[in-house]
């Protein structure tokens, strides 16, 4: 997969082909950002299901919104993740009751005693507790950084924010999120 940090010629190629009516040009697009805007999406749901179908309702969104699309200087992921963005937000204001935040992926299969695995089942649960204690920036910027592994001027890019900015966001969100798991209220 290839996740260039800024927005590449080949990105705005296929822009400029898919708005001259090769939507096969937008098929690109899609293989090249869908695995990583899944990924961010089930970070923030705890159901697959729902997931794979927001994912395909942001690009559905981005397509159908091309047209107005504007470089401004910010990779085409970082419109990708705002549409992303957007669409959760809807997601859990129509969610019925709230969403348990669930970190990406199960927890790993673990060979052994029963005791190791409720051990990791524990610690498991305590930083999803801690995790969500946490600000909603604080929140972002662990997933972008720590659970899809961004580089910090994509996660930047993605967050409408300086480097410096999300380094020092980072730095205080791992801090507090540390803090809590010690103290035990996470």
């Amino acid at each position: 997969m290839d996740d260039t940090i800024s927005s590449s010629p080949e990105d705005a190629e296929l822009i400029a082909r898919t708005r001259a009516g090769e939507v096969e040009a937008f098929g690109s697009l899609y293989e090249r950002y869908a695995r990583r805007i899944y990924l961010y999406i089930r970070s923030r749901v705890g159901d697959q299901a729902d997931a794979e179908d927001i994912t395909e309702q942001v690009f559905v969104q981005a397509f159908q919104s091309l047209g107005q699309y504007t470089h401004r200087g910010h990779p085409f992921s970082s419109f990708l993740y705002r549409v992303a963005h957007n669409l959760l937000i809807d997601h859990h204001r129509r969610a019925s009751s709230a969403q348990v935040m669930r970190l990406e992926g199960e927890l790993p299969s673990v060979a052994g005693l029963p005791e190791e695995q409720a051990r990791q089942k524990a610690e498991h649960d305590q930083l999803a507790v801690a995790m969500r204690e946490l600000p909603e920036d604080y929140q972002e910027i662990i997933r972008l950084r720590v659970l899809l592994e961004l580089p910090t001027e994509m996660a930047a890019a993605w967050m409408g924010r300086s480097q410096g900015a999300t380094r020092v966001l980072l730095h205080r969100a791992l801090k507090s999120l540390k803090e809590r798991l010690e103290s035990g209220n996470g």
